[in-house]
C-alpha cells in the first residue's frame, strides 16, 4: 500500500468516525501530518470515488453518503489478515478476474494478491460456462496463492475455499450456507457462488493458483439468470427472509462480505497447508449440501449415479451406485441433486 493510499484511508476512516458532523481541514491536517491542500485533495479524490462530502464554511467537511463500491479505502480497513487482500488489484470493469489474476502471477505478483472487480464482461466458471456479473451487485474476484505443494494438490485449494466461504456466511448472517461438491455453495438449495481455480505448476511443484470467486450478493429476483443448471439466490434474498425471522437490522454490503470472507479464508488456508485437507475433512462433510442425496455426476465422458457417501482426505466424493458398488470422483459436476429415498422411489 503506498504512502497516498494510507492517507486517503485514514483521511476517510476520521471522517467515517464523524460522520454527521463536520470536521475542519486545519483538524484533519494536523492530525494526519499533512497540509490544507492535501485534504483537499483527498476530499477530492473520495467525491470521484463516490462519497458525498459537504463542504460547510468555516466549519470544514462532513460525510453525508457513503461510496457502495468495492475500492480499497472501503475494503481495506475491514481486513485481519496478514497477506491475503492485501495487494489489492481493484477495477470498475474487467473481461475475467481470473485473467487478470493469471496474467499478475506470472508476472511476480505476491502471494495472497486479489483483484477485485465491480463488473466482467466476459465471467466464466468451470467448463467455460458464463457467469453473469452484473455491477455493483455481486463479489467478482481472484486470489493469488502460491502453496509449497505437489500439482496434485491444487484442486483442493476450490474445496477450502468453499469452506471459507460457507463459514463467513453462517457465522456472519446466520445463513445456511453448504458446499455442493466441488465448486459451488448452496443457500437453502440454490445457488449463490461459483469457484474456479486454475494452477500452472512445473512437474512435482506448484508454482501459483488462481482461485476466482463469484458471489451473488445484492442480486434481486430479476437480476439472475432465469436459465441455469441450478436455480440461484443470492445473499441479500437469504437474509431478507431471516431477517424478518430475527428481526435483525439490515447490514448486506459487498465490502463486508468480502472482508468476512477473506478473514476466515486467510485463518482456514494456513490451517489447510500446515495439515492438510484431511484436517478440514469433518467440516467439509458437516457443510456438504451433498452427502446422503442422490447425485448424478457427470464425469468426464461418463456419466454416474448413486448416493453420495463420503469425502475422502484429499477431497474426492465416495458415489455408492444401485449395485453396491463404491466409487470415488475426482473431478466431476453434478448434474441432479435429489434426497437419495425419493429418487430410488
Amino acid at each position: 500500500m503506498t504512502e497516498r493510499t494510507e492517507t486517503l484511508l485514514s483521511v476517510l476512516a476520521e471522517l467515517k468516525r464523524r460522520r454527521g458532523e463536520a470536521v475542519s481541514g486545519n483538524e484533519l491536517a494536523a492530525s494526519l501530518g499533512i497540509s490544507r491542500t492535501a485534504v483537499w485533495k483527498h476530499i477530492h479524490t473520495l467525491r470521484s470515488r463516490g462519497y458525498l462530502i459537504e463542504s460547510l464554511p468555516k466549519k470544514g467537511y462532513r460525510l453525508t453518503a457513503l461510496s457502495r463500491t468495492l475500492r480499497p479505502e472501503e475494503v481495506l480497513p475491514l481486513l485481519q489478515t496478514r497477506f491475503l487482500g492485501r495487494s489489492y488489484d481493484y477495477h470498475e470493469s474487467i473481461g475475467s478476474t481470473n485473467d487478470r489474476a493469471m496474467d499478475l502471477a506470472r508476472h511476480g505478483a505476491p502471494h495472497g494478491t486479489t483483484v477485485v472487480a465491480e463488473e466482467q464482461t466476459a465471467g466464466r466458471g468451470r467448463l467455460r460456462r458464463p457467469w453473469h456479473s452484473p455491477k455493483g451487485m455481486g463479489l467478482y474476484f481472484s486470489m493469488i496463492l502460491r502453496p509449497d505443494m505437489p500439482p496434485r494438490h491444487g484442486p483442493e485449494s476450490t474445496l477450502v475455499t468453499a469452506l471459507a466461504l460457507a463459514r463467513c456466511l453462517r457465522a456472519q448472517w446466520a445463513l445456511d450456507a453448504r458446499i455442493k461438491w466441488p465448486n459451488d455453495v448452496l443457500i437453502s438449495g440454490k445457488k449463490v457462488a461459483g469457484i474456479l481455480t486454475e494452477m500452472q505448476s512445473d512437474p512435482d511443484r506448484i508454482q501459483f493458483l488462481v482461485v476466482g470467486v463469484g458471489v451473488n450478493v445484492l442480486h434481486r429476483e430479476e437480476d439472475l439468470p432465469a436459465e441455469a443448471l441450478y436455480p440461484a439466490t443470492s445473499v441479500a434474498l437469504e437474509w431478507e427472509r431471516v431477517r424478518k425471522e430475527a428481526d435483525a437490522p439490515w447490514d448486506i454490503s459487498r465490502a463486508h462480505v468480502l472482508a468476512a470472507f477473506l478473514n476466515t479464508m486467510e485463518e482456514l488456508y494456513e490451517r489447510y497447508v500446515e495439515k492438510g485437507l484431511a484436517s478440514l475433512r469433518d467440516d467439509l462433510k458437516n457443510l456438504s449440501a451433498v452427502l446422503g442425496r442422490w447425485v448424478c455426476i457427470q464425469a468426464a465422458e461418463r456419466t454416474l449415479e448413486g448416493t453420495a457417501r463420503d469425502l475422502t482426505d484429499r477431497g474426492g466424493l465416495v458415489v455408492e451406485t444401485p449395485d453396491g458398488r463404491r466409487e470415488t470422483v475426482w473431478v466431476g459436476d453434478i448434474l441432479h441433486l435429489r434426497h437419495a429415498q425419493a429418487a430410488q422411489e
